[in-house]
């Protein structure tokens, strides 16, 4: 980690930022870095700072600007940011982005997630993304956090290295403050947009800025260092508790979840009852984190934990944050992305040469020829007809006596209460031939040598198969 009182001994320059890039973190010479750029004055001297670099070094460098569209300025700075590559011959990038408020998230907080989401999809996983966040920045970010009652992790701000889901981000000016910055620019001569809206103190963090913090420099000249500090603290903290998540989940099991349960994965409740409440909220909160779900509230992981886990709350409770439904069934937890309503599905005539899109559940059903398994090929004379659960279906099972309800086998199955009203079963001339995913009923199914198709399913938006009929 880069020592945070580093700046108040060293200058800003492009001989620093190679040492720093290159033998304190030891990029290879011939990385590709990419660059968020705004056009502030921040992102405009770490761009100068970089283009000087890539000069002196194999590196691949591409400017990215990303263009909200909301501000009357926008297409302004993005000219801004595309002149100023062309003259430091960098090469620039950007795309006007369709930010959506979810609910639960701010404006800023929804811009911000889009804007890494398209980062994602230009930078490689090999390459790292530079970000001019500073000091000044780091300690409003501290002090952010703080009153929105955040733990740990959101006192530990940001680190000058971290992994936001696939991307390599680095911030090398995080030991300089702002006043350094604008003293760089202005010796080096540079150019910068200042954005009226960061005066605005309608938003939290501008408040914090031009109200806050500055009433608490008067008093405690090195609040920005010490925030900073007790950040650079927090982000030590945090790296312990994950390393205890991570032996904790050694003693447990998780895994994928069938394409027909819904996207995401199931953790194994037994071997966590002994843990303190402390420890599993930590081991819950990592194990989401590593699937890329959102870890919930405060609130919600008291309710969490108090209902749905420690209690043994109902099989149908349901807890749900942005992005995120959590429930509890037979010894595991469920989290997934939300899923849609149940809505009544008409039945639907298959010709098997074609996928079936099934969007109402986000699945798809492909047919394989197969021998000696899957549906009788023999059986197949006419369109395929695929229904769903309406009560008082049966099927026999082979090698067994009799037609079973199928209501009981589910049971039987320990499948989960929410998927089986999503389970597609297919009729051959009114009989119900199969229940996708699980069964195939008597006299369908193929026998030992026979030509028979079996069925894969799988999430529209995956293409691996996601289970098997």
């Amino acid at each position: 980690m880069i020592g945070l009182h580093e700046s108040t001994r060293r200058k800003i320059d492009a001989q620093t930022l190679h040492r720093t890039l290159f033998d304190t973190l030891r990029i290879p010479q011939d990385a590709g870095i990419h660059v968020g750029v705004s056009g502030g004055v921040d992102s405009v001297v770490l761009l100068h700072l970089l283009a000087a670099v890539q000069n002196c070094s194999e590196i691949s460098l591409a400017a990215l600007h990303a263009h909200h569209g909301l501000h009357p300025d926008a297409d302004r700075w993005q000219e801004f940011c595309e002149r100023l590559c062309e003259t430091w011959s960098v090469a620039f990038a950007t795309r006007r982005l369709d930010v959506r408020v979810e609910t639960g998230y701010g404006y800023e907080a929804s811009a911000r997630e889009a804007r890494y989401q398209w980062y994602a999809s230009m930078v490689k996983p090999t390459d790292y993304l530079l970000l001019a966040h500073h000091r000044d920045d780091q300690a409003e970010t501290v002090l952010l956090n703080l009153l929105r009652g955040s733990g740990v992790r959101g006192m530990s701000s940001m680190s000058p290295m971290a992994i936001r889901e696939r991307l390599r981000i680095i911030r090398p000016l995080l030991t300089y403050d702002r006043q350094q910055l604008v003293a760089y620019a202005e010796e080096h001569q540079l150019q910068w947009i200042e954005d009226a809206s960061n005066r605005d103190i309608a938003y939290s963090r501008n408040y914090l800025r031009h109200r806050i913090v500055p009433l608490l420099r008067a008093r405690w000249p090195a609040v920005s260092r010490v925030l900073a500090d007790t950040a650079e603290r927090m982000q030590r903290t945090q790296t312990l508790l994950e390393e205890v998540a991570a032996a904790d989940l050694r003693h447990t099991e998780w895994r994928s979840i069938e394409a027909l349960a819904g996207t995401g994965y199931k953790l194994k409740l037994s071997g966590l009852e002994d843990l303190s409440e402390s420890r599993f909220r930590n081991l819950l909160s990592y194990w989401l984190r590593g699937r890329h779900f959102r870890s919930p509230s405060c609130r919600q992981m008291d309710q969490l934990v108090a209902e749905l886990i420690r209690r043994g709350g109902p099989t149908n409770a349901i807890n749900r944050w942005p992005g995120t439904e959590m429930r509890r069934y037979d010894g595991w937890l469920y989290v997934l992305r939300p899923l849609s309503q149940p809505v009544a599905m008409d039945a639907r005539r298959w010709d098997i040469e074609q996928p079936l899109h099934l969007p109402e559940l986000n699945l798809k059903m492909v047919a394989v020829p197969v021998i000696g398994a899957g549906l009788a090929r023999k059986h197949i004379t006419t369109p395929l007809v695929v229904r769903w659960r309406q009560g008082g279906e049966r099927c026999r099972l082979a090698n067994h006596a009799g037609r079973r309800k199928l209501k009981k086998l589910l049971q039987e199955h320990r499948v989960p209460p929410w998927a089986r009203a999503r389970i597609p079963l297919v009729y051959v001339v009114h009989q119900l031939a199969a229940v996708a995913g699980y069964w195939y009923c008597a006299p369908f199914a193929a026998g030992p040598g026979e030509a028979g198709i079996e069925f894969k399913l799988c999430a529209l938006s995956d293409q691996a198969p996601a289970a098997h009929l």
